[in-house]
């Protein structure tokens, strides 16, 4: 264990210098970090302690860059990769409730997040297969299945208005389309089973919650809407409404550069 650093360090900014006296402690050099450059800091002590500690070289890395990264509130567009995340759908018939399934998975894609600006730039969520029961038939189909679904922004995508602070705020934004297919069973085996009809289900708008991480959750989306009357349901529309729950690997560049380093950190201890 080391319980400080082996020597005086120099930090240089304009017009100022800094000392690190033997001995100080990793908390105490913390306390320093908002007077200096974030990156020149972390790098001088992780150079200075290297050979003499790489386990605080690394510890300082590390923590360092844990604390500083979240505070940085970005000003561009950040593309966030779907890491999880699930849809809850319910199935509606002249608005009533006939079916549901919870934590359809998501199987990709992206979110585009300006969390300065609190707004989402872009969207593409894709959903898995999934079979719905249904308690009323429908044109005497008792089973519906959304065998895909994608919600993309069109090219005109754009937030409209957005309310709250950059770590937590709600967007509205559009416009958007669902594309997909979807199908039907009997399971008497009275009617034949249909499939590959098409989704392309235009949305003005859907109303997201984005935080910090960012997760996005998008509710009351229409997936589809089928007009009831040529299954026997005249002036009524069956409707497909999911709630998507979408969370995306929050990117610590710092952290990278932080694992980089201690990379070579080890590399340098085996030598």
């Amino acid at each position: 264990m080391c319980a400080g650093f082996g020597g005086l360090l120099h930090f240089e900014k304009p017009q100022e210098k800094l000392q690190i006296p033997r001995g100080m402690t990793l908390a105490s050099c913390m306390m320093l970090r908002g007077s200096f450059g974030k990156g020149r800091f972390v790098l001088a002590v992780a150079e200075r302690t290297l050979d003499q500690c790489p386990r605080l070289a690394a510890l300082v890395l590390i923590s360092f860059f844990v604390l500083l990264t979240p505070s940085v509130v970005r000003a561009v567009p950040i593309v966030h990769s779907v890491s999880g995340g699930y849809v809850d759908i319910e199935v509606r018939l002249g608005g009533v409730v006939i079916g549901s399934s919870s934590g359809v998975a998501l199987t990709g894609d992206s979110v585009t997040v300006d969390a300065a600006a609190m707004t989402l730039d872009g969207l593409r969520l894709e959903i898995a297969p999934t079979m719905i029961s249904l308690s009323t038939p429908f044109g005497g189909y008792d089973e519906i299945s959304v065998e895909s679904a994608i919600l993309e922004g069109d090219l005109s995508f754009a937030t409209l208005s957005s309310i709250g602070v950059p770590s937590l705020f709600t967007a509205v934004a559009g416009p958007l389309t669902v594309t997909g297919s979807w199908g039907a069973t009997d399971s008497s085996g009275t009617n034949p089973p249909t499939s590959g009809n098409a989704i392309i289900f235009p949305l003005v708008s859907v109303i997201g919650v984005v935080n910090v991480n960012p997760l996005v959750e998008i509710n009351s989306v229409t997936i589809n809407s089928i007009d009831g009357t040529p299954f026997g349901h005249p002036g009524e529309h069956l409707t497909i409404v999911g709630t998507y729950i979408v969370t995306t690997p929050e990117p610590h560049t710092g952290l990278l550069l932080a694992f980089g380093l201690i990379a070579m950190v080890a590399r340098r201890n085996r030598r």
